[in-house]
């Protein structure tokens, strides 16, 4: 420090630009760093106050400060808690797709069905031949037939029966309306999600049957009885994966 340092004023603004200096010269450093800078040349009164004013109008500071924000997850539904039932009792179900497939000389699109179960995470697969709402109510019955009829039914509100827009807008308020009769037919409350994002159960497991797909679906139009195969063998490896970490053996 100087014998006779320069006195300034610390509310002056050219005073601040000077602070501003010294903090990026210091290389952003904390803020005592800065003041030691500082007093060698200057003494600047309330300087540890503007040097903090300085460092949180920073970009660069507050980005390398910025702490992740945890997002605020709203309570699981009741079917993910589901305790001492059967699996399949509480189950989601989406579309996705189109997949082709050659029939004779043609190629035909087909979509895949996934059922899963709430509380044990298990997939069931189906193949759809369209997005009609009768394609998903045999669907539904093919897999009530093998893996037992549900309590609860939760879908979106066919956003995720994907294919083409110009299909989808047309299926949709069918599929909507006779999967309601259906349900309440087979007394299964059916629960349909506003937005897709609410359903992440599924959607989820959705990526998973992809990506196990992806890895044995190397010709780009099978035919139906091959994407049946591989869609239950993309089944069974999603089943067969462990729910837990599995550690070293003691």
């Amino acid at each position: 420090m100087k014998k006779h340092p320069i006195i300034l004023d610390g509310r002056d603004h050219a005073v601040r630009l000077l602070v501003e200096h010294y903090h990026r010269r210091a290389g952003h450093a904390n803020h005592e760093a800065v003041v030691n800078i500082i007093r060698e040349r200057f003494w600047i009164t309330r300087l540890r106050p503007t040097v903090k004013k300085v460092a949180n109008a920073c970009r660069l500071c507050r980005v390398r400060r910025a702490q992740p924000v945890t997002p605020k997850m709203a309570d699981l539904p009741g079917g993910r808690l589901a305790f001492r039932q059967r699996p399949f009792t509480h189950t989601g179900v989406d579309y996705f797709g189109p997949l082709e497939v050659t029939v004779g000389r043609r190629r035909e699109k087909r979509w895949a069905a996934l059922f899963t179960c709430l509380t044990t995470r298990a997939v069931h697969m189906e193949v759809a031949s369209s997005l009609s709402a009768d394609s998903m109510i045999m669907a539904l019955r093919r897999f009530m037939a093998r893996r037992g009829q549900p309590d609860t039914l939760y879908s979106d509100h066919g956003t995720n029966f994907v294919g083409a827009a110009a299909e989808l807008s047309r299926a949709r308020l069918e599929i909507e309306e006779r999967m309601s009769d259906e349900a309440t037919t087979r007394a299964i409350r059916w629960r349909a999600y506003p937005t897709p994002h609410m359903g992440g159960s599924w959607e989820r497991l959705v990526r998973s049957i992809k990506v196990a797909l992806s890895a044995t679906l190397h010709t780009r139009a099978p035919k139906d009885e091959v994407l049946h195969t591989l869609l239950l063998e993309a089944e069974f490896v999603v089943n067969s994966r462990p729910l837990t970490h599995i550690g070293p053996p003691e």
